[in-house]
């Protein structure tokens, strides 16, 4: 019985929650729409006054034009003046009204503010009599206003007559009101009135779109009070009136009035089913309020899914790696990728496959806890964090996954669309930390999985070859970062050997060695092809440079080094600015440096290869193509490379003696790089036979364990 109490005591409290909120949705959609409203009574006001101001003005310019057009009558009728027929001034007159549409009558004031045609066209109006004094005392007409008659209303506009001896006359020209109050019509919008109203007489109205013609001829006042009521007055200049707008009086209440009439009827409904619907409805009324909120889901949400986008879900991923720092043990990645989903788009249509992804969305959002952040990455690739994921169940949740998505079936008018994923598995712990290395050891793992026959989950901790390597590569692209950091990098150096005479200055081959924290010496085999696949070599590649250029200037060496650059290296736009810099930081004449590029590297990038040796040569820089003859082996490209040494690969060396090929090869690879004025360096000379017959052969120089083994030069 208590529990039956309590539980309608939650539904009445939960209902009457929803009552204020439907209540607040009804008080803000009116708060928004009179906001609305208002805006566009200031834009239908500026809209009035400006075509107003442009319709005199321009009636101006045609009455003035239609001085100089009938000059010759018009002047006739002043000079005559009471002399002046009737039928002088009718010919006139109907000229006039064929070009003005709504013309009652033309006059001449003279300069004592009398009208020279009185015979003709009678006497004035108090109210025209009223202007036109103004006018001729002023020198203009700035006070325009309505003139009413017993059964008419009108305005008059005064012009200066353009006549030799009529100096302070005026061309008086009567017009009815039809334009004003075409343009107040014009205008006037649903629920809103507009007004045309005396500024010198508070509360008269002029003209208005609730009064009718004999209402404008009588006049029509209105307290102060009502006055007061309307939501923009402005002043148009030139004349006495005010143009005036307000909503009708009870449009405000009428839309009150249905707006909670709406929200009770809404109230009565859902209250029958509170208990299921009230955070759906609680959620759907805020949302007509969060217009920013919405652009915000838009700005961070897939268009086509509404699942959270790829760079959402990187940050998500970046968050929840600084807090797997402090707690490793839990914290899975999946990235799913639809199998040969392309065969749907090409036999069904792009718009079928858009359609699968998006059925395929939500019954992953279905399926998924709360606690999950799931995400299309692009195409048919989506990823799925499982913040509370331990490693021991990462395997049986993925295969849950799969499974759930080949249970899936999309249906067309057709046909019946069934699907399977591949999915890698990945445990975050302190060996991924960054999300790049996340999504690709996840590549790695879907890749394994596609090759294996698709429709698997691969757990990238696996005992699988591919995985295990790149595992490794992982954890040697983790030792990089903190070697750099560290300066656990150090330089070794090899001799380059002169066969053909003695030179000045010796020279040598920069080396590059890894020290572990055990101390251990780790050669370049073990971690420059993870650096290049990592994206880490270029890095390297400047650490090497600027330990080069530090350790010649703090020996005070003379010799001649030579620096290998990795392909990455050569075409990065900004490394002749990091190599200038360091010669000047470390005061290196440039002489004294070279640099060594593979031939297969030179030769697929051509056109960035030469200009980068173009511009170091320039500066005094030596290069050698290194390891020529392994890779393309065009001598053609050799003629297109400003290079100055050629490299001989080690493995055309090491059996010289015994390999005629290799010695043909070589023997003619000296004469053509003698023939373009190029040295020749011969690598892996390892016993004085090979060398003896390297001289034989002509070859400039040698490099290897026979001359010199490699040795510690440089270290911080």
């Amino acid at each position: 019985m208590k529990e039956i109490i309590a539980s309608r005591r939650t539904i009445l409290l939960t209902s009457l929650i929803f009552l204020a909120l439907v209540l607040w949705n009804a008080y803000s959609s009116v708060q928004l729409h009179k906001s609305y409203q208002h805006a566009l009574m200031k834009s239908v006001t500026d809209s009035v006054l400006a075509d107003y101001q442009e319709y005199l003005a321009q009636l101006r310019t045609d009455v003035i034009h239609f001085q100089g057009q009938n000059y010759t009558q018009i002047a006739a009728l002043a000079n005559k003046g009471p002399l002046a027929s009737k039928e002088e001034y009718m010919q006139l007159l109907k000229l006039m009204k064929n070009q003005f549409s709504d013309l009652r009558l033309f006059a001449i004031i003279d300069n004592n503010a009398q009208g020279v045609l009185k015979h003709i066209t009678g006497d004035f109006l108090d109210d025209c009599k009223d202007e036109i004094r103004t006018t001729v005392d002023v020198g203009s007409q700035e006070h325009l206003f309505l003139h009413r008659s017993s059964n008419s209303i009108h305005y008059d506009l005064l012009e200066p007559l353009n006549i030799p001896g009529k100096q302070g006359w005026y061309f008086f020209v009567a017009f009815n009101t039809t334009v004003f109050e075409s343009l107040l019509i014009k205008y006037q919008l649903p629920h809103q009135e507009l007004f045309l109203l005396r500024t010198d007489l508070i509360g008269k109205i002029e003209l208005s779109t609730t009064t009718t013609t004999d209402e404008h001829i009588a006049g029509i006042e209105m307290s102060a009070e009502e006055v007061q009521m309307f939501s923009f007055v402005k002043e148009i200049p030139g004349t006495r009136w005010q143009l005036a707008i307000r909503q009708e009086p009870n449009y405000q209440s009428s839309i009150l009035v249905k707006s909670v009439i709406k929200a009770l009827i809404l109230w009565l409904f859902a209250s029958a089913i509170i208990l299921a619907f009230y955070l759906f409805q609680r959620q759907r009324a805020r949302s007509h309020y969060a217009i920013k909120k919405a652009l915000e889901f838009n700005a961070t949400h897939d268009a086509l899914t509404g699942l959270m986008n790829r760079a959402t879900f990187e940050q998500s991923l970046t968050n929840f790696i600084s807090q797997a720092k402090d707690n490793p043990t839990h914290g899975v990645v999946l990235l799913v990728d639809i199998d040969q989903f392309q065969l749907i788009n090409n036999g069904y249509g792009y718009a079928v496959g858009d359609s699968v992804l998006n059925f395929l969305s939500i019954e992953l959002k279905r399926y998924l806890p709360e606690n999950v952040a799931c995400s299309r990455l692009g195409n048919d690739e989506f990823a799925i964090l499982v913040p509370d994921l331990s490693f021991e169940h990462a395997q049986a949740c993925a295969n849950k996954l799969k499974q759930f998505i080949n249970d899936l079936s999309y249906v067309t008018e057709e046909s019946l669309i069934k699907l399977t994923a591949s999915i890698g598995v990945l445990h975050i712990d302190t060996d991924q930390i960054s999300r790049e290395r996340i999504f690709n050891s996840l590549a790695q793992a879907v890749r394994i999985a596609k090759e294996k026959g698709r429709n698997r989950a691969q757990l990238y901790q696996s005992d699988d070859q591919a995985l295990i390597q790149h595992a490794q590569e992982m954890s040697v692209i983790k030792d990089i970062d903190a070697a750099l950091n560290e300066n656990r990098f150090m330089l070794y150096r090899q001799h380059i050997n002169a066969l053909q005479g003695d030179i000045n200055i010796p020279k040598y081959e920069v080396l590059v060695r890894l020290k572990s924290r055990q101390d251990e010496i780790i050669p370049p085999d073990h971690f420059i092809p993870a650096c290049e696949k990592f994206g880490l070599i270029t890095k390297l590649d400047r650490w090497v440079i600027e330990a080069t250029c530090k350790s010649i200037a703090d020996t005070g060496d003379n010799g001649h080094y030579s620096i290998n650059l990795s392909g990455i290296t050569l075409a990065d736009k900004d490394i002749k600015e990091f190599v200038s810099n360091m010669f000047e930081k470390y005061h290196i004449n440039p002489n004294r440096i070279g640099f060594e590029i593979t031939e297969t590297y030179a030769i697929t990038h051509l056109e960035s290869a030469t200009k980068f040796i173009g511009q170091m040569s320039e500066m005094g820089c030596e290069f050698s193509l290194d390891d020529f003859g392994s890779g393309l082996s065009s001598f053609s490209y050799l003629q297109q490379l400003p290079v100055h040494h050629i490299k001989i690969d080690g493995s055309f060396i090491k059996d010289i003696c015994n390999n005629r090929l290799n010695q043909v090869f070589v023997e003619t690879m000296h004469k053509l790089a003698k023939e373009m004025g190029k040295d020749c360096i011969a690598e892996f000379v390892e016993d004085k036979a090979t060398q003896e017959h390297l001289i034989e052969l002509g070859i400039e120089f040698a490099q290897g364990y026979y001359h010199h083994r490699p040795e510690k030069w440089f270290e911080y």
